[in-house]
């Protein structure tokens, strides 16, 4: 089996001291500094990750925000277009029936125009048939004061209100 010599062992020993410093000196130092640096690099960008975060974090809140105040004055606008609407509205049927009350009041200005002008001219010629009658039943011709006076009774005796003119 396996002789130990000591003089190996203690070859082996200082072998393994001298590469142990070597290793430590040109090796575990870069290795362990590369690690270090590598840790600093992913401590940095966790850290970046995280502001990241944050800050998308609040850029939705205000995004949220924005949404809710755009919905808030959409909804104004359309208030306020009802409430123009509904003003709008009523002013055009106040102009309507504004207009037509103008348009009966004029119909009502030419009904009554109308009637009395048929009832000036039933006047005269109820003048006329009165005088023509009166010439034929007394057989003379009227003057002109005789003429008046007929036409003044028989207009006396016709009821012009139930014409619907007040005898204007």
């Amino acid at each position: 089996m396996i002789n130990p010599e000591p003089g190996l062992a203690i070859w082996t020993l200082i072998t393994f001291v001298i590469l142990f410093f070597f290793l430590k000196k040109f090796a575990f130092g870069p290795i362990q500094n590369m690690i270090d640096q590598r840790r600093d690099s992913i401590e940095e960008s966790i850290k970046a990750a995280e502001e990241t975060r944050r800050e998308a974090e609040r850029m939705l809140a205000e995004y949220r925000e924005s949404i809710a105040q755009a919905k808030h004055e959409a909804e104004e606008i359309i208030d306020r277009a009802h409430k123009v609407g509904e003003s709008t509205k009523s002013e055009i049927v106040g102009l309507a029936r504004e207009q037509a009350q103008k348009e009966v009041d004029g119909a009502r200005d030419q009904i009554q125009r109308e009637t009395r002008k048929a009832i000036q001219e039933i006047k005269d010629q109820v003048a006329d048939l009165t005088i023509l009658a009166a010439g034929k039943v007394t057989g003379k011709t009227m003057n002109r004061e005789d003429h008046l006076r007929l036409v003044d009774e028989a207009l006396a005796e016709v009821d012009f209100d139930q014409l619907g003119a007040g005898g204007q």
